[in-house]
């Protein structure tokens, strides 16, 4: 991904998530190549969200999610 490739690195990750579906940087990489391609990456980060709730990822999302909730609920 480093390289930009991600149409080729998508190919790579979705054979990896073949090979082991729950495994945690494999979703977490889906979830950023799929942002960076334009692709709709909630079904990896719900599967990350569920599998693996420590995950960096999911924390800071979490956390992303629960600002935005609260700035919503002050100008409401």
């Amino acid at each position: 991904m480093h390289m930009g490739n991600f149409d080729e690195d998508e190919t790579l990750l979705l054979e990896a998530l073949n090979k082991d579906a729950q495994d945690p940087e494999t979703l977490a990489n889906l979830v950023v190549c799929s942002l960076h391609l334009g692709k709709p990456s909630t079904h990896y980060l719900n599967q990350l969200k569920l599998s693996n709730r420590d995950h960096t990822l999911v924390k800071r999302t979490t956390s992303a999610e629960e600002s935005f909730d609260r700035a919503v609920q002050t100008v409401a």
